[in-house]
C-alpha cells in the first residue's frame, strides 16, 4: 500500500451518552497515525436491559497508533464526507440518541460534523469506524486534558 498524506492534521471524535447503554467516548486521531482515547462509559454487552453494567476494563485512558490499513481507510472517509453534498444528519427529532461530533483540523481550518440524528450512510460509513477504534484492545495511557471548546455549531 502507498503512502498518502494524511487529509487532516487531528480529528476528534466526541459522543455523549443517552438513556441506554451507548459508549461515550472522546477520541484524538492526529496525523502521525498516534491516538488517545478517553472511553468514559462503556456498558458490558448482553446484559438486560434493566441491569446497566458498566465495563470497567474498557473505561479510561488510552493511548495507540493506527495501523497503515486503519489509517488510510480514515483519510479516505475524510476525504468522502469533505463533499459539499455528504448528508451527516437528517432534520428529525428524536427523543434519546447520543450526540456525535467530529471535527477535522487542517492548517488553520476547521471543519464540524454534530448530529443526533445520523442518516444510515455516516452511522455506517463515519461513527461505526470510530466505535471500532475505540473498542479495540488498546494500550493504557496517562490522563490526560484538553482545551479543545466543542464550538462548532
Amino acid at each position: 500500500m502507498h503512502k498518502r498524506n494524511p487529509k487532516f492534521d487531528k480529528v476528534i471524535y466526541k459522543t455523549t451518552s443517552c438513556f441506554g447503554t451507548r459508549p461515550t467516548y472522546y477520541l484524538e486521531i492526529n496525523s502521525d497515525r498516534s491516538f488517545k482515547l478517553f472511553a468514559e462509559q462503556v456498558f458490558i454487552k448482553n446484559t438486560s436491559i434493566f441491569a446497566f453494567k458498566l465495563d470497567s476494563a474498557k473505561m479510561g485512558y488510552f493511548k495507540g497508533q493506527l495501523d497503515d490499513l486503519t489509517f488510510h481507510n480514515l483519510n479516505y472517509k475524510i476525504q468522502k464526507i469533505s463533499n459539499p453534498n455528504y448528508k451527516y444528519y437528517i432534520n428529525e427529532i428524536i427523543i434519546d440518541t447520543p450526540k456525535v461530533t467530529l471535527i477535522v483540523q487542517k492548517g488553520g481550518d476547521k471543519i464540524c460534523y454534530e448530529t443526533f440524528n445520523p442518516p444510515s450512510d455516516f452511522q455506517n460509513d463515519i461513527i461505526n469506524f470510530f466505535n471500532k477504534i475505540c473498542s479495540a484492545k488498546l494500550e493504557k495511557g496517562d490522563k490526560f486534558k484538553t482545551d479543545y471548546k466543542f464550538d462548532c455549531l
